[in-house]
């Protein structure tokens, strides 16, 4: 039953990926996007990594996402659409070189051994909180209030236009 979610999860995340990838309008770019975001939240749930689902949608899907579409809000897409062929040059060279990566990776997966190392057991939510909290407080302070900010443009920028 685990590999059957798994094996869902995993091929939504891909169709998602690819819906980043090929298409044309910015907005189904972003949405494909927050797709992805969500089944790799799910994959992480299914895999028992509750911290990591949290992170990933908190962190990717909300604010990312925001971001994203901060940026479209503000490009002016018509004016690129003129260099819509451009980048062909750049496809053939970077399709090869996509094609050695993928061969070099799934050569790994194929021979390389992934058990995870035993050692210590931790309450990984509790020291992670505790570093962030104290450690790192002012960065992540600091990162909050550049989202805020985001946020706050996009509402001013999406309202002078309307």
């Amino acid at each position: 039953m685990e590999w059957v979610v798994f094996t869902v999860l995993a091929v939504w995340l891909l169709v998602s990926a690819g819906g980043v990838l090929f298409a044309k309008h910015p907005v189904h770019v972003v949405l494909f996007f927050l797709s992805a975001l969500l089944a790799m939240a799910a994959l992480f749930l299914s895999l028992g990594a509750e911290l990591l689902a949290g992170i990933q949608l908190l962190i990717y899907a909300a604010a990312i996402v925001v971001f994203y579409v901060l940026v479209i809000t503000t490009v002016p897409w018509e004016k690129l659409k003129e260099f819509e062929g451009a980048y062909r040059r750049e496809l053939l060279f970077g399709l090869p070189v996509a094609l050695m990566a993928f061969g070099a990776f799934a050569y790994l997966i194929a021979k390389g051994e992934f058990a995870a190392p035993k050692g210590q057991v931790t309450d990984a939510v509790r020291e992670l909180a505790k570093t962030l909290f104290t450690s790192y407080l002012f960065p992540f302070e600091v990162a909050s209030l550049i989202l805020l900010v985001a946020m706050i443009g996009a509402i001013l920028l999406g309202r002078r236009e309307g």
